[in-house]
């Protein structure tokens, strides 16, 4: 297991203003930029991977270390590997105070925009990690809850805990009896080798999601999905926080 505690944050208060929108020279962006501050001197993102060997796949799931994943879409991603990680990353609590100050809204609306950003830290850094000391040129990620229910259920997030032993005392993350992460803004996924670039969004049917990273492909769905019960699609509520800032929802 590698925990990962010292992840450097670098926030860009002007390019964040402008990725919100908060109009230049007012009073709001002075006061967006030394939140930025605050959460870049209080922020502390945290990470977890465990490397896992795959000991058996099915028609729609992988086995690893005696534990089962179902996903007929994870299973396909999985054809070619051997190994697989499991993550979870998170912003942490440590910034959760700062919005905490009277009743400002506006405040409490950003801070919850940037501890996306923390996470986003998080992911990258898990993924850069993984990528240089395993000698892993490419990388793609999928994470249960996210996208159409039949791509990976919500439910999956039990599985993928037991592979990870105690999240909560190693980052603070924990996982509800609903399937939820407490902090909120965390995500748990899996990281696996891949050949070409694949984001779970490309075969995801939720139109308006605030957090898409890649636009819907019809190719991939029907490469991945097409064979799933009689082609309904399900969505489902995203697994206990973002994996983008633009929220306040989850992931695409």
């Amino acid at each position: 297991m590698t925990t990962l505690k010292d992840i450097p944050v670098a926030l860009d208060a002007k390019a964040l203003a402008e990725k919100y929108r908060i109009r230049p020279g007012s009073d709001q962006v002075r006061q967006f930029e030394e939140l930025v501050a605050e959460v870049q001197e209080a922020g502390r993102p945290k990470a977890l991977y465990e490397v896992a060997y795959i000991d058996d796949k099915g028609e729609d799931w992988v086995s690893v270390g005696g534990v089962r994943l179902t996903s007929r879409v994870l299973r396909k991603n999985l054809e070619e590997a051997e190994k697989l990680f499991p993550y979870v990353a998170t912003c942490g609590v440590e910034a959760d105070g700062l919005g905490a100050a009277g009743d400002d809204i506006r405040r409490k609306a950003w801070l919850y925009l940037l501890k996306g950003e923390l996470l986003e830290i998080a992911v990258a850094h898990v993924q850069d990690h993984i990528g240089r000391h395993q000698q892993i040129a490419k990388l793609s990620s999928m994470n249960p809850g996210s996208g159409d229910a039949s791509v990976w259920p919500l439910t999956q997030q039990k599985e993928l805990f037991s592979l990870l032993g105690d999240v909560e005392g190693r980052i603070g993350v924990r996982l509800t009896e609903s399937w939820l992460l407490i902090p909120e803004i965390s995500v748990s996924g899996v990281f696996f080798p891949t050949e070409a670039d694949f984001e779970t969004c490309q075969v995801c049917h939720r139109e308006h999601c605030p957090s898409r990273r890649a636009p819907f492909s019809e190719e991939a769905w029907r490469a991945l999905c097409a064979d799933e019960d009689d082609g309904r699609v399900e969505t489902q509520a995203e697994p206990g926080g973002s994996r983008g800032p633009a929220d306040p929802g989850g992931r695409g």
